[in-house]
């Protein structure tokens, strides 16, 4: 069935019976045209370099559903082609960049914007990564009670067909850079980690001549762990995480994930100066 018939069959479905419409004709009329949107969860700002400092090691793991998807040889090339060179060894880089990607597949539209509330290395919201599950029978009830109707049943046929779809790829990223004066950084960093409560980290550094220490302290709940760590490490850190998504009526995966990791590579690449 081609789309001018499934077309046809909304048309009759809406004029022809006091319906709350066709969600096909909705979706073929509003999502035809492939839409990709990238967004960061803040904004970081690097120090621009000298052009021999323009060192970088890269990075990138993937922990989700979607092992194939790999960032790390298009941000090599990315950043090469920014006139980077890219280092095997971190301690020859100025800066690191390095990725891991925590979610890739079909979400619900609405939830597009609630994958971003998250903070660098905590969970998903619940929900916000599940597929965009529709009914076997497809539609609300009122497409699902028609089905016997001749009418309603044009409007139930078309939507089986035609779906509006949205794909996304969900990523955590660290970026590192050396002080520009040579200097030391202190990094704090507190974890607390309760069984049934989930976990909660944070991190922030500075600037600092000396000192580095470590802290470690066990609740009387055996259940429940905590620590501090403070020390010196070479590198100033940010952290946030970044969201791409493509929706398109009948959209596949495989035809998606091309286009969202181009994007979130340009994205991330662009940066740096």
């Amino acid at each position: 069935m081609n789309i001018r018939k499934i077309r046809t069959l909304c048309a009759v479905a809406v004029i022809g019976a006091s319906l709350s419409g066709c969600a096909a004709l909705d979706a073929s009329i509003n999502h035809s045209n492939l839409d990709v949107q990238t967004h960061f969860s803040e904004s970081v700002f690097l120090d621009p370099v000298p052009p021999s400092a323009r060192t970088i090691y890269v990075s990138a793991r993937n922990t989700s559903d979607h092992p194939e998807i790999d960032l790390r040889m298009p941000l090599m090339q990315a950043m090469a082609a920014r006139g980077y060179q890219v280092v095997d060894d971190p301690k020859q880089a100025h800066y690191m960049l390095r990725v891991n990607v925590l979610q890739a597949g079909q979400i619900e539209p609405k939830s597009a914007n609630e994958l971003l509330m998250g903070k660098y290395g905590e969970p998903l919201l619940a929900g916000a990564g599940a597929a965009a599950l529709t009914s076997a029978l497809g539609g609300g009830t009122g497409a699902t009670a028609g089905v016997g109707l001749g009418v309603a049943a044009g409007a139930y046929l078309a939507n089986q067909f035609i779906k509006d779809v949205t794909y996304s790829v969900v990523v955590d990223i660290q970026l590192s850079e050396r002080p520009l004066s040579g200097a030391k950084v202190r990094q704090s960093t507190s974890t607390v980690n309760a069984q049934g409560n989930g976990s909660r980290s944070s991190a922030k550094s500075s600037q600092a001549p000396t000192g580095a220490g470590y802290s470690g302290a066990a609740g009387l709940n055996a259940r429940v762990k905590s620590q501090d760590i403070d020390e010196e490490v070479d590198f100033k850190q940010y952290q946030l995480r970044a969201l791409s998504y493509a929706n398109q009526v009948n959209l596949k995966f495989e035809e998606a994930a091309p286009t969202l990791v181009s994007r979130l590579t340009s994205a991330l690449s662009n940066l740096f100066e």
